[in-house]
């Protein structure tokens, strides 16, 4: 008799998880198919006039219209980017709130050692919607025409050629990938800003950069730098007479710069996947796609699965540029 009691209490055991499995499922696809229902909030964790404001700015008309909700875009700047991922982390799982991020979203694990949140467990990533490669640029004072010559010089003089970092730690560790990879020791003073770090070039103050192309095209293009090289399998066609990194001398220093949209962890794969599709219309719609090739981006296409591996085997990558280079992890403020 105790063993019949058992499997009956057992039996319905296995059918309460069941049904309560079922209902989860149900209220999921239920979530998703009244997905958007409210206002949705676009965060740029930066100050207005940057690249990723100025992205979110072209695709948030083009949510808004295909979403049928206002789509706000919103500037929560500071902390190194950290209060507005916050508030994505601290928000309600429901794909209402979402925002921009760049390639140091990848680096961010390796390069700060108290991150004040789980960059897998409190983030969901969810679409890749433009990529542009990192090009490198040195001021015109500066006596190198290529990419070994700037090398040689570096290696004459260790210490001497100053490069300028856009930021305290992405910037600063793909500087420290330069220095493993050429053999060189580089001196990195870190700017608060593209701006600042290009200004320092073009003043003589620094001596190159290496940043996303979106942010240093125009500035090749009027002469105020000159690009030596591209880090990409493939030149970029608003800079076609500048050679790849591979053409140059440096095959293996390749890294592309992204820009990608990531929601609150735990939000249900449907929303996710809604919002992905969206992103991924909106950065394609033929006006914003020219804009954004404008900037020297390329729109991407691809799912919510495949950024979201994409990610996770960057970080990995990052950290082992950060573990070889010595790279000291910092404070997160």
């Amino acid at each position: 008799m105790r063993i019949l009691a058992a499997a009956k209490s057992a039996c319905l055991v296995y059918a309460a998880a069941g049904a309560l499995s079922l209902l989860g499922a149900a209220l999921t696809t239920a979530s998703a198919q009244n997905y958007p229902n409210q206002t949705l909030r676009f965060v740029v964790p930066f100050p207005p006039g940057g690249g990723l404001d100025a992205v979110a700015r072209m695709l948030a008309p083009e949510l808004q219209k295909s979403m049928g909700q206002t789509v706000v875009v919103e500037n929560k700047a500071g902390g190194s980017g950290f209060i507005g991922t916050l508030t994505v982390t601290k928000a309600k799982p429901d794909g209402h709130t979402f925002m921009i991020q760049a390639l140091g979203m990848s680096m961010n694990p390796s390069i700060y050692k108290n991150l004040p949140y789980d960059p897998v467990k409190e983030l969901a990533p969810v679409s890749m919607i433009a990529s542009v490669p990192v090009v490198l640029a040195v001021g015109n004072h500066v006596k190198a025409n290529n990419l070994q010559e700037l090398i040689a010089l570096a290696k004459a003089k260790p210490g001497s050629i100053k490069g300028a970092a856009f930021v305290t730690g992405s910037a600063t560790v793909m500087f420290e990938m330069f220095k493993l990879q050429s053999g060189t020791d580089i001196h990195i003073v870190n700017y608060r800003g593209v701006g600042p770090a290009l200004a320092a070039v073009t003043s003589g103050e620094g001596d190159f950069v290496i940043m996303d192309g979106g942010s240093v095209i125009g500035q090749i293009k009027s002469g105020r730098v000159r690009g030596i090289a591209v880090a990409a399998e493939k030149r970029i066609g608003e800079i076609p007479d500048i050679p790849t990194t591979a053409e140059a001398g440096l095959p293996e220093f390749k890294i592309e710069f992204w820009y990608a949209a990531f929601t609150t962890g735990g939000t249900p794969a449907p929303i996710v996947e809604r919002l992905n599709a969206e992103l991924n219309k909106a950065a394609n719609n033929p006006e914003v796609a020219a804009k954004l090739r404008g900037l020297g981006l390329n729109p991407a296409n691809g799912s919510a699965a495949d950024f979201t591996t994409r990610h996770h085997r960057e970080m990995k990558e990052w950290a082992d540029v950060v573990k070889r280079s010595g790279f000291v992890p910092l404070e997160a403020n």
